[in-house]
């Protein structure tokens, strides 16, 4: 099959390099991003990094923040963003120590530790400096004081390519907000060096700065408190300006609420890879006000479009190549269970949950609930035997503490593939393993972590990524586009949504007969593909996209 050309309402539309369609070994490194789920440490502990940062220290990542209280500073460290251990409290403070960064000195070979620390028998805060050899500490605290005679809000630390660190703050005396600035810090990164830039915006806070193919991005919400808030930006070419002074608002598409996905900002993270830096936005979820969106932190992939609007769209389940600095969405196409029947030891008549599609929207009304008993377990028939080595479930309040993952050809010989006695409520199983022949595969609960429930499962995924696979991959930039977008590829249609709405994708022949019908079912904004019916005889076909109730993007095809 060849592509031709794209038309749309009479117009030619050529596409940014924004999705690359090459094979790619699944296991090489792409690491999975779960959202609406809470993350839980090697002890089963729920992970604790309030208003903190992510960092990548040789090959491990740690994140930083804060305990409830905001009184230990704590760590985790992951290689794989998945499976978090914890390491302990890196440096005591008074209630209210927060908004922490720590970033490595190149010349003074330390760890450097800037925070918003809390003054004695005060709710106002200073600048405070702490230092260690170590990432995962204990951090010695060196010094605290105020910044230019003020008092600061929050703050956060932007170190840009050349090693140069820069302080974002709010600068507050008495109750009021003054202003948010900017400041180049000392080498050492242990002080301020000189003011950079200052805005007059006193409803300013959670500020932190992103840096884009070259372009610098200053990043705040709105100053409510915990309340989720819409994340807004000023601009600049240059880290010393000239910086915009208009505020504009991050994209959202599909955000109904306009706050950020129910978040504050808190960092934004770059995967630098050799293909290009892909940003994530991570935000505090630290009001839960819609039931569909669970866990304390979101971690979303940034596009931009051509003329630099920032633009998160929301994904349950996505996957970054830290390497090449390129991210994906989870193609169902991977999970060898969608569809598939499954089996229950009790209310098997919910058990069909577990396999039904479904996007973020709608996932917390759909879930399989064991009777409350132990043991019980949920199993998917594959259909036939196949290799697999991942299995991700996904576990509602009703959750089993202890559960083996098992594997078996004839329903009746079961393999232990994983075993653990740390689950969690609301919480995500994402487990690989060697490779094992299977057609049937199942969840045995022994142990049930909450007593008054069942087990309850929204989602059980099994994959095998140990075989190469077809992968679009996105680099940095969003089309963005006002109409539908459609284009094709080795027989994958891929279309970008410009809304929420309903999406039909049908084929047309030569003369106007309607072959095939890929996609009629709603669509939340963002990119998708389909697969092109084999049994389309050779000729040239019209591809035809409709968004809604307007239409409409066609695409010419010869096969």
């Amino acid at each position: 099959m060849s592509f031709n050309r794209i038309l749309s309402t009479g117009r030619f539309l050529f596409l940014l390099p924004a999705i690359l369609a090459i094979t790619t070994t699944a296991q090489a490194k792409w690491l999975t991003i779960h959202n609406d789920f809470f993350q839980y440490d090697q002890n089963g502990k729920k992970v604790e990094t309030r208003s903190g940062c992510l960092t990548k220290f040789s090959d491990t990542y740690y994140w930083y923040g804060c305990d409830a209280a905001m009184t230990n500073q704590t760590c985790y460290s992951s290689k794989d963003l998945l499976h978090w251990k914890n390491e302990g409290n890196m440096l005591t403070a008074s209630r209210g120590t927060n908004r922490m960064d720590v970033l490595y000195n190149e010349k003074t070979k330390k760890y450097v530790m800037v925070l918003k620390w809390e003054t004695s028998g005060s709710e106002w805060c200073n600048l405070g400096f702490a230092t260690s050899d170590k990432p995962t500490g204990p951090f010695t605290k060196l010094s605290d004081s105020k910044v230019f005679g003020y008092n600061t809000g929050d703050m956060s630390v932007f170190q840009d390519d050349d090693g140069k660190a820069y302080y974002c703050f709010e600068q507050w005396i008495g109750e009021n907000n003054l202003n948010q600035q900017l400041v180049l810090m000392t080498e050492d990164y242990l002080g301020l060096d000189k003011q950079i830039q200052k805005w007059s915006n006193k409803d300013r806070e959670a500020n932190m700065i992103m840096k884009n193919h070259g372009k610098y991005f200053y990043l705040t919400s709105l100053m409510a408190g915990i309340d989720p808030s819409e994340t807004k930006y000023w601009t600049a070419p240059s880290i010393t300006g000239p910086w915009t002074t208009n505020l504009v608002s991050m994209i959202c598409p599909g955000d109904q609420y306009k706050a950020s996905w129910d978040t504050q900002v808190d960092f934004v993270f770059p995967f630098k890879g050799t293909q290009d830096t892909m940003q994530m936005y991570c935000g505090d979820r630290w009001k839960r006000p819609h039931p569909e969106r669970n866990g304390d932190y979101v971690w979303l992939p940034v596009t931009f479009s051509p003329k630099d609007s920032v633009i998160v769209n929301y994904y349950q389940d996505w996957e970054v190549d830290p390497d090449r600095g390129l991210w994906r969405e989870i193609d169902s196409k991977r999970n060898l269970a969608l569809n598939k029947t499954a089996t229950a030891s009790s209310n098997s008549n919910t058990a069909g949950n577990v396999t039904s599609p479904f996007t973020y929207q709608n996932y917390a009304n759909t879930k399989w609930v064991s009777a409350s008993s132990d043991p019980q377990w949920i199993s998917v028939d594959l259909g036939e035997a196949q290799q697999v080595n991942r299995v991700i479930c996904k576990w509602s309040e009703g959750y089993a503490k202890s559960f083996k993952i098992q594997v078996s050809t004839d329903n009746t010989e079961w393999k232990d593939v994983y075993t653990t006695s740390v689950g969690a409520p609301i919480s995500v199983t994402d487990e690989t393993f060697e490779a094992a022949e299977a057609r049937y595969v199942r969840i045995y609960c022994t142990t049930r972590g909450n007593s008054s429930k069942g087990n309850e499962i929204f989602d059980l995924m099994v994959l095998n990524d140990s075989m190469p696979s077809v992968a679009t991959q996105k680099n940095g930039y969003s089309l963005n586009p006002k109409i539908p977008v459609i284009t094709c590829s080795n027989n994958q249609v891929q279309y970008q949504v410009t809304s929420d709405a309903q999406v039909k994708i049908d084929v047309i022949d030569g003369l106007g007969r309607l072959n095939a019908v890929l996609v009629n079912e709603f669509r939340n904004a963002g990119s998708y593909k389909a697969s092109l019916p084999g049994t389309l005889a050779s000729g040239r076909y019209i591809v035809r996209l409709t968004e809604g109730t307007k239409t409409t993007s066609t695409l010419q095809v010869a096969r």
